[in-house]
């Protein structure tokens, strides 16, 4: 599944930008960034969160993380491969 702060509405955009996705996206809406926070990738000066994936096993143990920054871009066809490769 993907979480991010935005809303279902811009989930639904971007998933229409891949021509549709296979997994859940989960707004971390409100209250703003809780589950972020959680995994301490909230920013509190800027109010916003850090671009982060954190892959995360059926065992709900945390099996790779890695930060892009705020305005950092990802390849999300390397996060599939990435995925596949730990066997998350």
């Amino acid at each position: 599944m993907g979480v991010s702060v935005d809303s279902k509405f811009c989930h639904k955009a971007w998933a229409e930008g891949f021509g549709g996705i296979e997994f859940p996206l989960l707004a971390d809406f409100h209250p703003k960034g809780g589950v972020a926070k959680s995994y301490g990738l909230w920013l509190d000066g800027p109010g916003i969160t850090d671009r982060a994936t954190v892959l995360v096993g059926k065992d709900g143990k945390v099996k790779w993380a890695e930060s892009a920054g705020p305005g950092g871009a990802r390849q999300p066809f390397d996060l599939l491969t990435k995925s596949k490769e730990l066997g998350s």
